[in-house]
């Protein structure tokens, strides 16, 4: 019998729900006698089979405090496993059960794609899962289901509502005003129960990267702004001690000796003369961190989940501050220069947040492309031959370009005068999955989302143009008003 230290308790009704999820029913029956016997914190395990990936996502539906999914990925289709994950994950916004992902074709899921780019906890193949294998990867799964549960306990008491939340949400939207209300409350609790898992439960993944800024920001923030605040006072409490201290002077120009002593050791001039500068250095420093807060939240846009009408401009250049330090030279590389030619642009109707992740992914590679070719030598730095306009030159560029291009339209042209790449290369670069770059560098997910984004998110364009040699450009459209 596999027991723990925690069996100790007396057995409470309730046991831990365990999804099987495999199309071979000799796999159910090996997982359940496996362990048929296995006790955590006094409570057993309850099983749920699903024999396809169909079937599976009924089934976590019908049962969201499901703790534990053993999943495997061939079944109905090659990836039915994976689409129960996506399923999970993002439809469902079930960042709470945990997943572990078992299969008998490792080549139909390669394990560093998969564990990547899916909500997945574990990944095993079934030839290594063994009766001593699963009772591992299930203790660190349910002692990391019960951690986050704890959370829940202590946090407004709002375990109830989450194990209901299909029937809550089915509720809220038929319900009066009130019920609407206590909906919102719910969100926000939930909100703030997703950065306690972030603490508690260290492999679980953030939701995205805008949570992650905007919380930055928000927190640089106050403090910076009680700074900045404080130091005109500090400037004005400094000048009247400083104008008593030359009153003094003045009144008294022959002090005691221990007087003499002290101005002498304190260095009175020079106080006198440095301390104003130093406020004032101080008062840039905060300023220059206010700016970049501001940056960063305008990059985020966490409070602009719907599409409304959004300065492009502020965007790109959000991006650009957070890239900064990677513009900058250091001892690999000299500076990449950004020349802007910013149009007149009306506010876009979009989803900006949405916008920073493709600007952001855009100057990503091209930054990449130009550290590149700089490594691999100077005279892989091409001049970039007037794509907007720019002179010839020799140093690391990128160029930016907003216009109206048509009425109702506006485009945005990114360009660089790196190495460029081939067209077998171009034609595929925003297939999901596909990258040049070296395995830990890209996931080859950068342009897919983006065009998704583009396209599919705000009806708009983008394309790649790029010769070998001849630089990389990025042409992305979009309409100003989005089609009702």
């Amino acid at each position: 019998m596999f027991f723990t230290q925690e069996t100790a308790l007396n057995l409470p009704q309730k046991g831990w729900k365990i999804l099987i999820v495999d199309d071979e029913a000799e796999v159910h029956q090996v997982t359940e006698l496996a362990l048929s016997d296995f006790v955590l914190e006094g409570r057993t395990l309850n099983f749920i089979h699903a024999y396809s990936g169909q079937e599976a996502k009924q089934l976590i539906q019908a049962h969201p405090d499901t703790a534990v999914i053993f999943l495997d990925v061939v079944m109905e289709t090659d990836d039915a496993g994976l689409q129960v994950v996506k399923y999970i994950r993002e439809e469902l916004g079930n960042q709470l059960v945990r997943i572990i992902l078992r299969t008998g074709q490792p080549g139909q899921a390669p394990e560093s794609l998969v564990v990547v780019n899916y909500g997945i906890d574990d990944y095993k193949t079934k030839t290594e899962l063994t009766s001593q294998r699963m009772f591992i990867s299930i203790v660190t799964a349910l002692r990391a289901f019960s951690t986050f549960m704890k959370a829940l306990e202590t946090s407004h008491n709002l375990e109830l509502e989450i194990l209901q939340r299909k029937e809550i949400e089915a509720a809220l939207r038929i319900s009066e005003a009130n019920e609407r209300e206590k909906a919102e409350q719910l969100e926000r609790s939930l909100h703030q129960l997703q950065h306690t898992q972030v603490q508690l439960v260290q492999s679980e993944k953030m939701s995205t990267l805008g949570q992650l800024v905007a919380g930055v920001a928000h927190e640089i923030n106050n403090p910076v702004n009680f700074i900045h605040g404080n130091l005109t006072h500090a400037n004005e409490y400094m000048q009247d001690l400083l104008d008593l201290l030359m009153l003094y002077q003045a009144e008294y120009p022959t002090p005691t000796a221990a007087v003499q002593a002290k101005a002498m050791a304190i260095e009175v001039e020079f106080l006198t003369q440095d301390l104003p500068k130093l406020l004032a250095s101080m008062r840039v420093g905060t300023e220059r961190i206010r700016e970049i807060v501001k940056s960063l939240r305008i990059f985020s846009r966490l409070d602009e989940a719907d599409a409304k009408a959004v300065d492009l401009h502020d965007g790109i250049d959000s991006t650009l501050l957070i890239l900064d330090n990677r513009l900058k030279a250091c001892s690999a590389h000299e500076a990449i220069a950004v020349v802007k030619e910013y149009g007149v642009l009306p506010h876009v109707e979009c989803c900006g947040g949405q916008l920073n992740q493709v600007f952001m992914n855009i100057l990503s590679n091209a930054i990449d492309a130009l550290e590149d070719s700089m490594r691999a030598g100077a005279q892989r730095i091409i001049s970039e031959p007037g794509a907007i306009g720019a002179p010839p030159q020799l140093t690391p560029t990128i160029y930016i370009r907003t216009q109206v291009s048509e009425p109702g339209w506006v485009m945005i042209q990114i360009a660089d005068n790196g190495p460029g790449m081939p067209e077998t290369v171009r034609q595929r670069l925003f297939e999901p999955f596909f990258t040049t770059k070296e395995l830990g560098r890209g996931t080859g997910l950068g342009m897919s989302i983006s065009a998704q984004i583009v396209t599919e998110k705000h009806n708009g364009s983008l394309q790649c143009f790029s010769t070998l040699e001849q630089g990389t450009e990025f042409v992305l459209k979009l309409p100003i008003q989005q089609p009702q």
